[in-house]
């Protein structure tokens, strides 16, 4: 079965925090979902698939644009947050959008489907990107329509740099794992990305830059409480003493003082806004 470790862990853990911090990570990335809308410009009738689509955010805001014949269907490897888009579109009427569980890679989707397919940071997960999109380029439409959004290099993320280059002032850099792998920044290098999706039979690869402020938390407590449950933290901190540990946490606090004010505590965000058209 492709992506085994990817599908263990967004079925598992990292699939229920994601839903217990579903609010959260909708408010963080909201921003870049909206701009993943606007540059689609869905129209009544349209079937859009939303890949890797978490728990639900992105197709719930298209359902409505789409409505009353369009349909969007959400596709992902994660039980838990598939439970938690199905109860959110029931709880919005939203009867046109549906969700699928399946690995983009192999999944069995409709040859010429859809009239588009989307993702907000959904699709730098795959064990086999080349696969994943040239199975998702088969779904569309002659003439259809890609829009997504990744994430680009770390050293851009503000929103991770600052807690993790503070974190580091305790520790060393610990092994993140084979370069190019499924993961946050796999898509971060803009000529990777057109040559995947050259190869995956799409045209007019455009890549666009965008920046945007996003919300962490209420206060300085309540963001690093929430970083302290996340496969970041868990990540750096695996290999460290209590004491180290607690000085690194810290010097996160120090770090992200200067960031709160009203609003709560707000970092730059920085991402790859990706389009192309299905010859």
């Amino acid at each position: 079965m492709p992506n085994v470790e990817q599908a263990e862990y967004w079925d598992g853990v990292g699939g229920e925090h994601w839903v217990a911090e579903q609010a959260r990570y909708d408010r963080m990335s909201g921003g870049f979902g909206d701009r993943v809308v606007e540059m689609l410009s869905p129209r009544p009738g349209e079937r859009v698939l939303d890949v890797g689509c978490g728990n639900g955010a992105l197709s719930l805001a298209i359902g409505p644009l789409v409505a009353p014949e369009g349909t969007v269907v959400g596709l992902d490897i994660s039980g838990p947050m598939l439970a938690e888009a199905t109860r959110r579109a029931r709880a919005a009427g939203l009867e046109n959008v549906r969700f699928e569980r399946g690995d983009a890679q192999v999944h069995g989707l409709p040859e010429a489907g859809f009239d588009a397919f989307v993702s907000r940071f959904g699709v730098m997960f795959f064990d086999d990107p080349q696969a994943a999109f040239a199975n998702l380029a088969r779904s569309l439409r002659s003439g259809g329509r890609v829009v997504f959004a990744c994430w680009r290099e770390l050293t851009a993320n503000e929103w991770l740099m600052v807690p993790v280059a503070a974190a580091l002032t305790h520790m060393p850099m610990p092994d993140l794992g084979k370069l190019g792998g499924p993961g946050p920044f796999s898509l971060a290098e803009p000529d990777h990305v057109r040559s995947i999706l050259d190869g995956a039979g799409l045209a007019g690869v455009g890549v666009e830059d965008f920046r945007c402020p996003m919300w962490l938390g209420a206060t300085v407590d309540d963001t690093v409480a929430f970083m302290q449950g996340t496969d970041m933290a868990a990540t750096l901190l695996a290999d460290v003493d209590d004491d180290v540990a607690a000085a690194a946490w810290e010097a996160v606090r120090s770090a992200l003082a200067p960031h709160a004010g009203r609003d709560g505590v707000v970092l730059g965000g920085a991402a790859w806004l990706v389009t192309a058209t299905k010859p």
